[in-house]
């Protein structure tokens, strides 16, 4: 593989990789908070049946797809990290910058939660697999948790979390900030 000829720092500036840092580490810090504070499972009501805190583990893909493939989904997201850092670093002027910073943030933040397992009421440790199945979890932690009109796809939008967050302001700003026919010539 060839790499690009800009420099990576030129593309990547401090500032933004600075910001990526901080958004994983507000990720990283909200799950550990929810991690703490409540039970596996545990929902509670923050703006009535509309708006829940609900800790929950998604050891899947996107929307709780496929759960149960909790390593396919850590070597895809790897995968999927590696393809941004260099898809970014070959097409520098497409798309708002922000947009970038704010899905690797997410993805990052995501990536590295699938590194440890989940002691509810406890904190996390290393690892891949539970020693006590029940009672510590693996899969990225989800607590956001929203009523959804029953009959679009799910009976409530899937549980997501800051890493999610990210991810969609980010792709939302790229869809309205690249320049389709410059990537088409390409």
């Amino acid at each position: 593989m060839k790499l690009p000829n800009t420099p990576f720092f030129s593309v990547f500036k401090p500032g933004y990789l600075a910001f990526v840092a901080f958004g994983l580490f507000l990720d990283l810090l909200t799950k550990y908070i929810i991690i703490t504070k409540m039970d596996a499972h545990e929902s509670i009501p923050v703006l009535g049946d509309f708006f829940r805190l609900s800790l929950t583990f998604n050891t899947g893909f996107v929307f709780g797809l496929f759960q149960d493939n909790a390593l396919p989904s850590l070597f895809a997201t790897g995968f999927a990290i590696v393809f941004l850092i260099f898809y970014r670093w070959q097409n520098s002027d497409l798309g708002n910058v922000w947009g970038w910073n704010f899905v690797m943030a997410g993805a990052f933040g995501n990536f590295l939660d699938k590194f440890f397992v989940k002691i509810p009421g406890t904190g996390f440790r290393f690892g891949f697999s539970p020693e006590k199945p029940g009672i510590e979890f693996i899969g990225v932690v989800d607590f956001l948790d929203f009523e959804w009109p029953d009959f679009l796809l799910f009976d409530r939008w899937p549980a997501f979390n800051v890493a999610d967050s990210c991810v969609s302001i980010g792709i939302v700003i790229l869809l309205f900030t690249m320049d389709w026919k410059e990537l088409d010539k390409k």
